[in-house]
């Protein structure tokens, strides 16, 4: 059958017969070999990714033992804490504190998030230096939210007025007694 045919069909029988034979080897010894090859490579990066973390974990521990000391030792609320920074903070600068709500928390499972709302009138420039003590000083213990000027005219003295209100949340976790 083969002596038949002519040579450029020979060598197309030959090449097609060559590229099953590659496609099968492959199928069946090369395509797991490089499957696990590039499982291999992706947990080798995983574990390099796992050593470099271990690296931090003494920074992140420090920082866990600040956040437990900012939250733990101190009996005052952060509520507290916050009214006498920011009441101390508007008698030094011109500014005037007009409004301390309430504040509002949450309980989920055992963390309690509290959310307090200032409403502080005075300079932009006050204002401003009072939002950045806050974030400076009390960065672990409560965040600051949202910081929102705002003005409002006052009809009988003609004038403008400054007004920023601050909302901060804090986050206490809450032991469960069983």
């Amino acid at each position: 059958m083969l002596t038949n045919l002519t040579y450029p069909k020979k060598c197309l029988a030959l090449i097609i017969g060559f590229g099953l034979f590659l496609f099968i080897f492959y199928k069946l010894a090369f395509s797991k070999t490089l499957q696990l090859k590039n499982e291999i490579n992706g947990k080798e990066q995983k574990i390099e990714w796992l050593k470099e973390k271990e690296k931090d974990l003494p920074f992140l521990k420090s920082k866990m033992d600040l956040i437990e000391k900012a939250y733990n030792n101190d009996t005052t609320s952060v509520r507290d804490k916050l009214t006498a920074s920011i009441s101390e903070f508007a008698e030094g600068n011109e500014c005037t504190v007009t409004e301390i709500p309430s504040s509002s928390s949450y309980l989920k499972d055992n963390l309690l998030i509290q959310t307090n709302t200032f409403t502080i009138k005075g300079k932009f420039h006050d204002l401003l230096r009072l939002v950045y003590k806050m974030e400076t000083e009390y960065n672990i213990s409560a965040k600051i939210m949202s910081a929102r000027f705002f003005s409002i005219k006052d009809f009988q003295s003609k004038r403008k007025f400054l007004y920023l209100t601050l909302i901060t949340q804090s986050f206490k976790q809450i032991e469960k007694n069983n």
